[in-house]
């Protein structure tokens, strides 16, 4: 590799890193990470401002690239790379109910960087999602969000709340915006000061999302994104408590194949039934999520433990055949 190469290669990841870390770095520490001089780094970071008008900031001898501002290093992709995008795409269309500006130009921006047997299928989904209902309400509130998890801000949120008969309002650190597994919602994962733990709030329940000053960083007592993230691994979906629910779900022959054929969750366990059904059994905080889950099988499917699972699970499927007996 030239020497232009390599510094080409250094300023890339300069300005990754600086984007990838909201305190910044010494010049210091980027020598340290890169292998050049900390007058080298001072060099680069001077060019970067001037050549490629990349905003980057000086505070108390740190630097960082403005918050907020726009990435400009190129998107290069593999054609596997590119395959995996496509599919991501394709995912978005299928769980995705309203219009939102972003995704379409983000995926007409990552449309330009795919082969061209692979960009007229995004383009494709594109037009679809160009047809969706826009909610302006909804998508202000999506992006506010988004400023305040990018910029480790507290907001302010007023929600409409399942349990009070009026609306409610906390002070939410944004810790992850996570898509639901079964249907087209999103929700936003975060520490609320008003129930002082880590809580799922659904946008669409969310009436009013408005930025404060204050800046969060993860405290021990809170979780931060690893904690989040094994929060999740052990929930069905996004809902998760204090709770722990040993659950088992026999399912019969005509499906088990097909139950055997997808990692449901990180902690399953199949066990192979005589006659040819399985049995999956796992451990999970909450059933909000699952029991639906187990419904969709219909008689296919028979939930074993909890005896809560059992009771919801019997009884929703005995009230939709009474709806089928009452039919003419």
């Amino acid at each position: 590799m030239s020497q232009q190469s390599r510094r080409s290669t250094r300023l890339l990841e300069i300005e990754r890193l600086l984007r990838t870390r909201l305190q910044g770095y010494t010049s210091v520490e980027l020598a340290r990470q890169l292998g050049v001089s900390s007058r080298s780094i001072q060099r680069d970071i001077l060019d970067m401002q001037s050549d490629l008008n990349i905003p980057i900031l000086q505070t108390a001898g740190r630097y960082q690239v403005m918050p907020g501002s726009t990435a400009l290093t190129p998107v290069r992709l593999t054609l596997h790379e590119a395959r995996s995008i496509f599919l991501a795409t394709r995912l978005f269309l299928r769980y995705s109910d309203e219009r939102d500006s972003d995704a379409i130009s983000a995926m007409e921006k990552i449309a330009d960087a795919l082969p061209e047997t692979i960009a007229r299928y995004v383009r494709a989904t594109v037009i679809v999602l160009k047809t969706r209902p826009l909610d302006r309400h909804l998508m202000e509130i999506l992006r506010t969000l988004t400023e305040a998890w990018a910029e480790s801000r507290t907001v302010h949120i007023t929600y409409r709340s399942q349990r009070k008969k009026g609306p409610g309002e906390a002070d939410l650190d944004p810790y992850l915006l996570e898509p639901s597994t079964t249907g087209a919602a999103t929700y936003v994962i975060g520490y609320s000061h008003a129930h002082q733990t880590v809580r799922t709030f659904k946008l669409d329940r969310i009436l009013r999302a408005e930025l404060t000053d204050e800046v969060f960083e993860a405290a021990p007592d809170h979780a931060g994104a690893a904690e989040v993230m094994e929060l999740l691994n052990r929930s069905w979906g996004v809902v998760f408590g204090g709770d722990q629910y040993k659950v088992a779900v026999e399912f019969s022959p005509e499906v088990a194949a097909r139950v055997r054929e997808t990692h449901w969750h990180p902690r399953q366990s199949l066990t192979d039934l005589p006659g040819g059904g399985v049995r999956l059994e796992l451990m999970l905080p909450s059933l909000l999520e699952f029991t639906p889950w187990v419904r969709s099988w219909g008689h296919m499917a028979r939930a074993v433990e909890p005896p809560e699972l059992v009771a919801e699970v019997a009884a929703s499927l005995r009230q939709a055949a009474a709806l089928y007996d009452a039919s003419p």
